[in-house]
């Protein structure tokens, strides 16, 4: 009798860690979009595949802008990430891939940047649900690596494309002359990622 509970036991603990584990491809996506969102990008790289570096360019590109940019930039860019908003619309699974599809609403940072280059004005229009939005579409690639599911693509922004925006977004809010600055520094650290690729 005993032995019959210990391995009862035993198996409930195994099964438990294992759909801990296995988290579905979607459960992924969700988790690394948070991470993405809540600016924690030590989690965010847990759910990315070593087969790709692409995604992790863009996640050390996003951390080097908010590193190098002034508090007041940093603040924008922070409050871009939390007020995006995506959806999964379908997904595709076989063996061993799946590919997911993404609608998301992101803050038009240009339209808003117009009406406001404050961070708490900003705050208090994403509050009050009048924050400008845009719709985008995107899909991410997921692969079985280690037996867990791992995002290999994400097909949306680039590092090229987040360069170009937090290039606008300074020049908008800091002026012309730190903007290029900075678009300098990024220019370097982008020519030194795919040379270490």
């Amino acid at each position: 009798m005993k032995k019959t509970v210990l391995t009862a036991f035993i198996s409930v603990i195994v099964f438990t860690g294992l759909s801990r584990a296995q988290d579905s491809p979607g459960t992924i996506v969700e988790k690394y979009l948070e991470a993405v969102r809540n600016n924690d990008y030590e989690r965010a790289y847990s759910f990315i595949s070593g087969s790709d570096t692409t995604i992790i360019h863009w996640l050390k590109l996003i951390q080097y802008i908010k590193k190098i940019t002034p508090l007041r930039l940093t603040e924008i860019i922070d409050l871009a990430h939390n007020a995006a908003r995506q959806e999964i619309t379908s997904t595709s699974l076989s063996d061993s891939t799946c590919q997911i599809k993404i609608h998301s609403m992101i803050p038009d940072m240009e339209e808003t940047l117009r009406i406001t280059q404050n961070p708490e004005e900003i705050k208090s229009l994403l509050a009050r649900g009048g924050l400008p939005m845009k719709e985008r579409s995107g899909e991410c690639t997921l692969i079985i690596e280690d037996g867990m599911w791992r995002i290999s693509k994400v097909k949306g922004i680039s590092s090229d494309q987040a360069a170009d925006i937090a290039t606008n977004f300074a020049e908008l809010i800091l002026g012309k002359d730190e903007a290029e600055e900075i678009k300098i520094k990024i220019d370097v650290f982008i020519r030194l990622q795919d040379r270490d690729s």
